[in-house]
């Protein structure tokens, strides 16, 4: 069976290119999502760490600041 898809590709290698170019654009497609919900969800966290440190009263954070 491999001899015949051998032949096949030495006949027209178009299909297998193809087929390669289509594998390397869904690989570097699925990167780019995951590094962009990386920098996303890392974003998301550091402004909600953000937002819960300035809700907090002035005079707990005075309090906080002497407890330590």
């Amino acid at each position: 069976m491999s001899t015949l898809l051998w032949s096949l590709a030495k006949e027209n290698p178009w299909p297998g290119l193809a087929l390669a170019s289509l594998n390397l654009v869904v690989a570097l497609t699925l990167v780019g999502l995951s590094l962009l919900l990386g920098v996303t969800i890392s974003l998301l966290a550091g402004l909600c760490a953000f937002v819960d440190r300035e809700t907090v009263p002035i005079k707990r954070q005075a309090q906080r600041r002497k407890a330590t």
